[in-house]
């Protein structure tokens, strides 16, 4: 059976020393049964007040949107993968790296490290992905699955608009939660959405 990976980043991908560095960028990929609406979500926005395309953004919610979101968050069927990349240690791992391929890296690093029993000929959608993106994303996963001699884990990658996918709004408030909880601001949504997190990738 089919299944759907929505991946999405919080933070900056440049490097140290590029305008707007942050100190930690994240990847988070989350693994959804279908493509559609998340009734939780549809619930929440209601009881909310909010419009039914109010789009969940980390760092545009309300402190009380949060606590409402990651506590309903739990009732979605999902798993996520996280990647969090502390770009003050990275030393030369990633220093000819645009911001663009250290995306891919992260997004290949994740999917690969799952068996082919969890990821195998699915689906990725990823937030706002131009077709140059996923051209060069689609590239690195055939040389990188003939190198591992493994399968290919999406048969398909598309670019979507996060405001029309639920999936997308979940992985983006995930990647928020966990950028956060990396710096060290706070752990409660993180911790909150922890027992859906099937693999937690600190770099490096």
């Amino acid at each position: 059976m089919t299944q759907y990976f929505f991946a999405d980043e919080s933070g900056d991908a440049g490097l140290s020393g590029q305008a707007s560095s942050s100190s930690h960028f994240v990847v988070a990929m989350i693994q959804l049964p279908e493509r559609a609406i998340l009734n939780p979500l549809v619930e929440l926005r209601r009881e909310l007040n909010l419009s039914s395309q109010f789009e969940f953004k980390y760092h545009k919610t309300t402190n009380l949107q949060k606590d409402r979101f990651f506590s309903e968050a739990v009732e979605i069927p999902f798993r996520a993968r996280v990647a969090i990349l502390n770009k003050t240690l990275i030393g030369r791992q990633f220093e000819n790296y645009s911001p663009s391929e250290i995306v891919i890296e992260l997004i290949i690093g994740l999917a690969l490290r799952a068996s082919e029993l969890d990821i195998s000929n699915d689906i990725l959608i990823v937030d706002g992905a131009t077709p140059s993106f996923r051209k060069d994303l689609r590239v690195q996963f055939s040389q990188r699955c003939k190198q591992e001699k493994r399968l290919r884990p999406f048969k398909n990658i598309i670019g979507a608009d996060s405001k029309k996918e639920d999936g997308l709004q979940l992985a983006d408030m995930v990647a928020g939660a966990a950028r956060v909880y990396a710096i060290g601001n706070t752990d409660q949504y993180f911790q909150a959405i922890s027992p859906c997190i099937v693999d937690l990738w600190n770099l490096p």
